[in-house]
This record gives C-alpha cells, sequence and structure tokens, in this order.
C-alpha cells in the first residue's frame, strides 16, 4: 500500500471510472486539495488521457499529485479484485458506467451499469468502505406520468418510475444500478445519490457529450426542436463535494437521498449556437422537423443493417430531441442554498477554448 494510504489525514477515496469524463474531474478536485486517493482502471484503459487532462488541469501541482496518487486495476465484472482495490479506502465515488443509446446495447448496459454496481456495492460492503457517493443519471428517474406525444416534460426526484414506459435501456440500466446502490444503503453503507443531465466538460473527450462539440464543428445547419437540461463537469463535482461536506457536517437530508443536478435547462438551438461561436463555424438556423427525425432514424437503421455499423440516428433519440426535457432542482438548492452553477453559455465557452 503506497505512504499516502497511511495515516490519519482526510478520507482516502476510491474512483471508479477515473479515465472517464466524470471521473477524471473528480480526480482533479481531490488531487488539487492533496486528498489521498485511489484511481481504478481496467486493463487497457486510457491513463495517458487522464495523465494529459490533469496536468492540464493542475499546472504546477500536477507533478507532485501525479506521484501521490495511487491506480488501481480491477473491473467491474471482478468482485474479489474490486474487494482489493478497496482496501484502505473509506468512500467510493462510482463513476464507472457505459453510455449507449445503440441497438443491441442493452446486453452490454446490463452487465456494466446494474451488475457493475451490484460488484461495486458488495465489494464496499465487504472492504469496510463507510460512504459510497453513486453517480446516477436523470435518465434514471421517472416517467410514466407523460404519454408518447408530450413534448413538456418536468422530471423531479419523486417522479414515478414505470419500467418500460419511456425509458430507454440506458435509462432502465441506471435505474437497476441505482437500486443496487439503495440496496447498499440497506445494508448499512452511507449513500449520496446524484442525477445529473447532461454532463459538459472538455471538448476533446470523444464520448458522451463531446459529439455535441464534434457535430457543431461540422458546421450543421440544423438544430433539433427540444431541449434539455445541461450542467458542467466542475460543477457537478463540485456539487458532490458539498454534499459530502455537508453530511460529514451533520446536515440531515443529504444522505440516502438523491439530487437532481442540472445548471439550467437550455434548448438545443442555444446551446449549438453556443459551441457553434466557440468553434468558429456558423450556428444552426433551420429546425428538425418531425418528419426529417422520423425518416431519419428510419434511414439510420437501414444503413446500419447493410454497413454493419450501428447507426448514427435510433428511435429514442431521434423522438427525445423533439422534446422540451425540464428539470426541478428545488431539492439539491434547499439542501445548498449557497451553490451557484456556472451558466452553461461559459461552460460551452471555457470547454471549447481547450481546443484552441
Amino acid at each position: 500500500m503506497s505512504e499516502h494510504i497511511q495515516g490519519h489525514g482526510p478520507s482516502v477515496e476510491l474512483i471508479t471510472g477515473a479515465t472517464g469524463l466524470v471521473g477524471m474531474y473528480r480526480l482533479a478536485w481531490r488531487l488539487e486539495r492533496g486528498m489521498p486517493t485511489v484511481a481504478l482502471r481496467r486493463e487497457g484503459s486510457n491513463v495517458e488521457r487522464t495523465r494529459v487532462f490533469l496536468q492540464d488541469k493542475l499546472g504546477s501541482k500536477f507533478a507532485e499529485a501525479w506521484r501521490t496518487l495511487e491506480w488501481r486495476e480491477a473491473d467491474l465484472s471482478d468482485p474479489l479484485a474490486l474487494e482489493e482495490a478497496m482496501e484502505g479506502c473509506e468512500r467510493v465515488f462510482h463513476a464507472a458506467g457505459r453510455v449507449s443509446f445503440k441497438p443491441g446495447d442493452e446486453a452490454a448496459l446490463k452487465t456494466v451499469n446494474e451488475k457493475g454496481t451490484a460488484n461495486v456495492v458488495n465489494a464496499a460492503l465487504a472492504s469496510g468502505v463507510k460512504r459510497l457517493i453513486h453517480m446516477s443519471s436523470v435518465a434514471a428517474l421517472g416517467r410514466s406520468h407523460v404519454g408518447e406525444g408530450a413534448v413538456d416534460l418536468t422530471v423531479t426526484e419523486g417522479s414515478d418510475w414505470a419500467d418500460g414506459a419511456g425509458a430507454s435501456p440506458y435509462g432502465v440500466s441506471k435505474h437497476a444500478a441505482e437500486m443496487q446502490a439503495w440496496r447498499g444503503m440497506a445494508e448499512g453503507l452511507d449513500l449520496i445519490v446524484v442525477n445529473p443531465t447532461i454532463i459538459l466538460g472538455d471538448a476533446r473527450y470523444e464520448e458522451s457529450s463531446g459529439m455535441v462539440y464534434r457535430r457543431a464543428a461540422q458546421g450543421r445547419k440544423y438544430h433539433p426542436a427540444g431541449g434539455n437540461g445541461f450542467v458542467g463537469a466542475e460543477d457537478l463535482i463540485a456539487v458532490c463535494s458539498a454534499l459530502d461536506a455537508a453530511a460529514d457536517a451533520g446536515q440531515k437530508g443529504i444522505l440516502g437521498e438523491r439530487f437532481v443536478v442540472s445548471s439550467e435547462n437550455v434548448t438545443y438551438r442555444d446551446l449549438m449556437g453556443w459551441v457553434a461561436e466557440g468553434m468558429g463555424v456558423e450556428p444552426p438556423s433551420k429546425v428538425l422537423e418531425n418528419w426529417m427525425l422520423e425518416l431519419g432514424w428510419r434511414l439510420a437503421r437501414v444503413w446500419s443493417v447493410l454497413s454493419r455499423k450501428p447507426p448514427i440516428l435510433t428511435k429514442d433519440l431521434a423522438r427525445n430531441t423533439r422534446r422540451q426535457h425540464r428539470y426541478d432542482t428545488s431539492k439539491l438548492r434547499s439542501a445548498l442554498p449557497e451553490f451557484a452553477f456556472t451558466p452553461i453559455r461559459e461552460v460551452v465557452k471555457e470547454s471549447t477554448s481547450s481546443l484552441s
């Protein structure tokens, strides 16, 4: 065990998904403050990407921070390896997961998100971990009160869940993962669950929301009609840290609760316009009509069969982008009344500057 893991300083935290977008921002936050941290990686994980990211974020603090950071190897499918990785850790920040809206990915989503989280929970219980901060998603929250034709959805932490009621396979898997986290609480873990909206961070990150930047860079003329909630990755990590600190201070209403985390509700037109502005290209000016989306996902499915490649547009994605998804963050603002989110326009400006 590394030297920095020993002693009686701040609690040691293990971060799953440390080479992913959220995990990298969590690493940066803790290392900047000199907090003892263990980063979990799978065999073949892109640790170099994390190193470059941290070097940019930490600047002169990077060399010392990188020296103190301990990497441990374990796959979410290996309970025994997870137990070994959690040795000496009092907290687990569970950010590892699979994001996919591709047809045919249902089994992989279940394996990584649901079964992987079950293994993390079991390992945490067996290893004496005290607290689990579980990175869930608003996709795990219910929309069962909304009909198929609805275009304006408002979601809260208490929205009823009904399996299959408009939920994507990704949403189903994240809901199942969250249920595993709640089971962990029932068996003795302190638990904080966060349900972020779409997370925007470093534009160089290739997966997930990085697609927003790449597509805008192509100077696309059309934008979806709907909108969604968005949050900057740094704000998301700051919220998690503030909730964690509040729980340590004995604040009621933190442990055993879930929190929707969203900076603001933004239309896709505005978002794509801000990204285009940051990328130096023309913003989209034409709306994607319903008939275009319906035709588009059907053509994409045909092309996928012929090319044997994943479709660039799916039925769920096409119908989702024409809806106005809205998220109520009243619960979070009540718990953290002093917290101020960064406007999404500023998040986009900062993110796109990393490409210059």
